[in-house]
């Protein structure tokens, strides 16, 4: 067997299902504000009492003709500066159980006495008993006190703490909400107080009668005179529709119903290359000889990498192969299927990248290229005929749904290169973004279908010298690229070679950040590190002052104008992700069975960072800040093909693909169920030969969320993301039994345990962000030689929390993958004669 380019063991078995307990006692204490209970008490019943009687009034006020009133208040609760709410009492089932419900937390900022504070906005849903019933609770505040049974005595304790002070002592002020309460873009987007008609993007509840509800959403915003948009986005608790209307409208007709959640100001796409015209003589020959070496071996039942950008010319002769016209789509008719772009074409550049690569290698090469994967094209924009306002995660669902049904048995790999800048300022998953994790997750199909998506992060524009790197630094990667599941994938570049005669320099050092980059260094930290790797995107060409493109430092793809011009200067995100796209399908097609996020997690698992990136320091040295930069400005670097489809006899790679049920249904909530103990099979004899060599472990953990968007708060039980894994690694003489305990509190503390501490991963805290984790330990091959047992387990999540959605029970999949690297040792052989024969790829 060759020793280098030696196929990666799955396995199956190896591991056993364990009960979960969340191992450590208690949580986070929650702050409270001090109150002289009297006089704030007062302060909050007679605020709550003048809403009762707006309620009254605003039952027996004569409404215009044809609208309709549903019995229910908007009510916003604003916390005291450096407090929180207590989330968790305003949220109830509305209609159950309880008669109010928390619908979005806006969180404001200010600075204050040199230091930033934070309140909080809450809006809630009250129907006329939730009113009566906040009432009651204020009044058992002002007149009672928190009591408890002693478990020893049975005694019942008084305490000195008033009744619901959590609830109460930290609210500042209770209102009658406005559209203004609704608006969760800012401080980004400030809301739009205009007396203009604009379009807005409005968020629904999705109750158990919505057909209704909708019914009367529609009856009201005509009646008032809105426009209506014809697309419509159901994610997990929320229908996304874009409105037409002032203000006024939206205030007399939206807030006399009892469905409307959050505002957010419709996206528009924007984010692509800004393309020049570039001379050059006609190379026919060149085209010719690349086209005589090309091998086409597509089939029926071969991958396809499925663009969603401006449309292909497929008539160039290095497309039309792989691209037959039955592959060619369009959002709008009238547009046709065509390229659109001017100057050369933006889709038909991506395409000719995510078949060939840069043309520059494949030009410069005398050897064959075979081809086995092949392409689509769905066009979802037009520069010069932008769509009506539309949701655009309404479009990419449609997008591609579209290709699926024409081509059910065909693997995909989706790839988008169409970004909208002006939204992803903080890291806030968007209706969007939602949905390309929505569709990975396989919720946008019936039945479920999960998908490899690939989105390009969004460029950053370079004009002067001293811009670089400070402005990649502040700019944000671009939505949709801030989506768990989706491979964001930003730019780096090798490319530095200019002509002497032209007196230039590159503005980036080679392997270093490209110009293009953006990052999710300014993101708020709850949110996924992205990019998630980084491609070729080109360099750019500086006189000390000034930055120019240059097409010696591009990348080479195929033209949109053809026959007119043949190859096209190329790169970017857009380029990096044309890149990327090639890779995955070259991975799922070596490996056809494979899961998209075994796919995903070997593309990850394979990158590494370049010395430049590094900033040449070895990575034993990094601290928990610079590996969160480094994660949060170059994902985890730069793929590897090779690495990803090889192992070789001292670098071994085991695959588990497993499925598991985080969580269950326990007394009416949910309850942690399982975690995954593997005893992987271990080369132990090598590795204890080997003594003191160096050897490191590499775990990338991979598993894709089910989405749920929206503005209530982001933190316990109000999650964005299904569920939460993460992975941990016996350490070195660590008993089984007090691993297992360090693991889950279900089982049993052993007398000798000592302090649980973890350990010491290269990337810590700052890897276990989003919905994959890979990181990476070296020690000794005598102790590597111990820590064969690995374990997967869950974390938080709202198929955990959210009662009323019902989705306890819930089985995931998630790809472990694991890496054992040495010296110059065959590590591979013994493992592999560990695997039974039906295991092996």
């Amino acid at each position: 067997m060759d020793n280098v380019n030696k196929p990666h063991l799955k396995i199956d078995g190896f591991s056993q299902n364990l009960v979960y307990k969340y191992p450590k006692e208690g949580g986070g204490s929650f702050e409270v504000a001090p109150q002289n209970r009297a006089i704030h008490g007062q302060y909050i019943s007679k605020q709550l009492d003048a809403i009762r009687q707006q309620f009254q009034i605003d039952k027996e006020t004569e409404l215009s003709e044809g609208i309709i009133r549903d019995d229910a208040v908007y009510v916003e609760f604003t916390s005291e500066w450096g407090y929180e709410l207590a989330f968790s009492s305003l949220e109830k089932d509305l209609f159950k159980d309880a008669q109010f419900q928390l619908l979005n937390v806006i969180e404001e900022k200010r600075v204050f006495a040199e230091k930033e504070q934070n309140r909080y906005h809450a809006t809630v849903l009250l129907i006329e008993g939730g009113i009566s019933d906040f009432i009651e609770k204020i009044n058992l505040y002002i007149n009672k006190n928190t009591e408890y049974t002693d478990r020893k005595t049975k005694q019942k304790i008084i305490t000195d703490n008033p009744r619901n002070y959590k609830l109460f002592n930290n609210i500042h002020s209770i209102q009658i909400a406005t559209l203004r309460a609704f608006w969760t873009d800012a401080p980004e987007i400030p809301f739009p107080d205009t007396e203009e008609s604009i379009w807005w993007e409005v968020w629904f509840r999705i109750t158990s009668d919505d057909n209704r509800r909708i019914s009367n959403v529609v009856n009201n915003l005509e009646n008032s005179g809105c426009i209506i948009g014809k697309s419509q986005l159901i994610l997990t608790e929320h229908i996304v529709q874009l409105i037409k209307g002032t203000i006024n409208q939206l205030s007399h007709s939206l807030l006399l119903l009892d469905n409307l959640a959050e505002l957010r100001k419709p996206q528009e796409i924007a984010d692509f290359i800004n393309h020049k015209t570039v001379s050059y003589e006609d190379k026919k020959q060149y085209l010719e000889d690349l086209t005589a070496r090309t091998e086409i071996l597509t089939n029926t039942e071969s991958v396809l990498v499925c663009l969603l950008d401006s449309g292909v010319n497929n008539q160039h002769p290095l497309l039309l192969p792989c691209l037959p016209d039955s592959h060619l789509y369009t959002y709008n008719e009238a547009w046709g299927t065509n390229d659109s772009f001017s100057y050369g074409g933006h889709g038909t550049g991506v395409a000719g990248l995510a078949l060939y690569g840069d043309l520059t290698d494949a030009l410069s090469t005398p050897e064959k290229i075979q081809l086995f994967h092949g392409l689509e094209s769905y066009k979802i924009f037009h520069q010069n005929h932008p769509n009506d306002p539309e949701l655009y995660g309404a479009i990419t669902e449609g997008a591609v749904n579209t290709p699926i049904v024409d081509r059910p048995f065909n693997s995909r790999i989706f790839c988008m290169t169409v970004t909208d800048k002006s939204f992803a300022k903080s890291g806030r998953p968007s209706a969007w973004s939602a949905t390309l994790d929505k569709i990975a997750f396989g919720t946008a199909f019936e039945p479920k279908y999960p998908q490899l998506f690939i989105v390009s992060s969004g460029n950053v524009e370079i004009l002067k010298h001293e811009d670089y790197p400070i402005k990649n630094a502040r700019e944000s990667i671009h939505d949709p690229a801030q989506a768990y599941n989706a491979i964001a994938v930003g730019t780096y570049t090798r490319k530095d070679k200019i002509h002497p005669d032209k007196g230039l320099l590159p503005l980036a050092a080679n392997g270093g950040m490209a110009p293009s980059n953006s990052t999710s260094l300014a993101w708020e930290s709850q949110w996924p590190n992205k990019p998630d790797v980084v491609f070729e995107g080109g360099n750019s060409s500086t006189d000390g002052t000034d930055v120019t493109d240059d097409s010696d430092l591009k990348l080479l793809s195929t033209d949109a104008e053809y026959p007119n011009y043949i190859f096209l200067p190329f790169g970017d995100t857009s380029g990096a992700a044309g890149l990327a796209a090639k890779m995955a399908a070259e991975l799922r097609t070596q490996h056809p069975d494979f899961w998209p996020e075994t796919i995903r997690g070997l593309m990850i698992h394979s990158a590494d960072w370049t010395s430049a990136m590094l900033d040449k320091n070895p990575l034993s040295k990094l601290k928990e800040q610079d590996a969160r930069n480094l994660l949060r400005t170059f994902g985890y670097g730069v793929p590897n093909l090779k690495r990803a489809l090889y192992s070789a006899s001292n670098s071994l790679t085991l695959i588990a693909e497993r499925e598991i049920q985080p969580y269950k249904k326990e007394k009416y909530k949910g309850q942690y169920n399982d975690y995954h103990l593997f005893r992987l099979p271990w080369p132990v004899d090598v590795l204890r030969d080997l003594q003191e060599v160096d050897t490191t472990l590499t775990i990338t953990l991979s598993y894709y969320i089910e989405p749920n968007p929206g503005t209530k708060r982001y933190a316990t039980n109000f999650q964005y993301h299904s569920h939460s894994l993460d992975f941990a690694v016996i350490k070195p003489g660590e008993e089984l039994k007090v691993f297992k305990r360090r693991i889950s509190g279900a089982a049993e503390l052993p007398d000798d345990e000592k302090d649980g501490h973890g350990e010491p991963w290269t990337l810590g805290r700052s890897s276990a962000k989003g919905s994959i984790r890979k990181d990476f330990i070296t020690m000794s091959a005598i102790e590597m030689s111990e820590r064969n047992i690995i374990a997967v387990y869950p974390k938080n999540g709202w198929y955990k929390t959210r009662k009323k959605l019902n989705r306890f029970d819930a089985v995931v999949r998630y790809s472990l993958i694991v890496n054992l690297h040495t010296a110059e040792a065959d590590i591979y052989t013994p493992v592999f004669e560990m695997i039974p024969l039906k295991n092996l790829l």
